[in-house]
């Protein structure tokens, strides 16, 4: 942690609103809590980032007690279940199992943030349910820059680490090759899908001589074998095509592998002892809420509006940096200097580090 968090006043404050929270909130458990290690950074260590691991609770109003004595900046359970879960080394704790993973990071898109981020996480989200039969999940915004899903069932809580790399490898369309794909891949409708329709919309677009290379004559035809033959097409035979379409699959191809992966952090997925963020728990580095979501409400979620934690009672902080930011429906533009702003936006900024509690 920078050493903006040394004053100690700014600190003594955090934990008094960490706790606060803690006192009143409403954590999301783990299945099988009990059976969960169990790791917490304390507000109290901050300027550093010091985690306390290899803990165990047998249930809520343990854990309850022990956040509120020690308030956490970043509370952490592990996506496995262990027979000796308070055991000092990972060979001691007795490994049973653990929960499918997934993490996608604003910060690790191509492109689009936040917004992105979650379009993102509900294709992954249809896609396990689609693809691989996943029906208990949980989606959870991470508290800042992205979204977790936690795979509970149990059909996958056995899988080893190169099985997970394998789902993996498939949520990301590695290693796909156009020529095997298109003969048996197992991926051949869900590429072959996106081909017809991008197809189409090349030619809607009026885009099939620049992005493809064709003549008139082939995109006319091309258009016709594809209003009479759209779901033969669709199941990836694409033989009715005229010749100069077909020598040009494999560009329609890349451009589907491209679009249809998706961006997840493949290390958390694959790794069968991941200790991942307790859902209700608090985000250090912004103070907002890791929410628990469902496939309906994640639709209409916006994060800097409800994740959120703290109220509006006013609160004087001074301001180390300009700064420009938007949170709950209100934008700020603040100099550095004296500022009273909403608690939400105190705490906020004194978890960015740029700002320290009192005149």
């Amino acid at each position: 942690m920078p050493s903006v968090f040394v004053d100690t006043i700014t600190k003594s404050y955090l934990i008094q609103k960490f706790s606060e929270y803690y006192s009143r909130a409403e954590v999301d458990l783990p299945k099988n809590m009990n059976s969960r290690e169990w790791a917490f950074v304390s507000v109290e260590s901050i300027p550093e980032f010091v985690m306390k691991r290899h803990i165990s609770f047998e249930n809520e109003v343990e854990l309850r007690g022990y956040m509120v004595k020690n308030p956490p900046l970043h509370a952490y359970h592990s996506s496995a279940y262990y027979e000796k879960p308070d055991a000092g080394t990972m060979d001691e704790k007795g490994w049973k199992g653990a929960d499918l993973i997934f993490d996608i990071d604003a910060d690790h898109l191509p492109k689009g943030g936040l917004s992105e981020a979650k379009r993102q996480i509900i294709r992954l989200h249809d896609l396990l349910e689609g693809d691989f039969g996943a029906k208990d999940m949980k989606i959870v915004f991470s508290g800042s820059r992205g979204y977790h899903i936690h795979v509970c069932d149990k059909e996958f809580t056995g899988l080893d680490s190169p099985e997970r790399r394998e789902i993996v490898d498939y949520l990301m369309m590695n290693g796909l090759v156009f020529e095997e794909v298109m003969n048996s891949g197992f991926q051949k409708l869900r590429i072959s899908k996106c081909m017809v329709k991008t197809l189409e919309k090349i030619i809607r677009n009026g885009k099939a001589r620049e992005v493809l290379g064709l003549r008139k004559k082939s995109i006319e035809k091309a258009e016709r074998i594809i209003q009479g033959n759209r779901d033969l097409l669709i199941s990836g035979d694409f033989r009715k095509l005229p010749k100069s379409v077909k020598n040009r699959l494999h560009i329609l191809f890349e451009e589907c592998r491209k679009k249809l992966m998706i961006h997840i952090d493949p290390p958390v997925t694959a790794d069968v002892k991941r200790l991942i963020r307790l859902p209700g728990s608090l985000h250090g580095k912004t103070s907002f809420k890791a929410v628990p979501l469902t496939r309906d409400s994640i639709e209409d979620f916006k994060p800097l509006r409800d994740a959120v934690a703290f109220g509006d009672e006013m609160v004087r902080v001074r301001v180390k940096s300009r700064v420009r930011f938007n949170l709950n429906d209100t934008e700020y533009r603040l100099k550095p200097g004296k500022h009273e702003l909403p608690e939400n936006a105190a705490v906020f900024l004194i978890c960015r580090n740029v700002a320290l509690y009192g005149w």
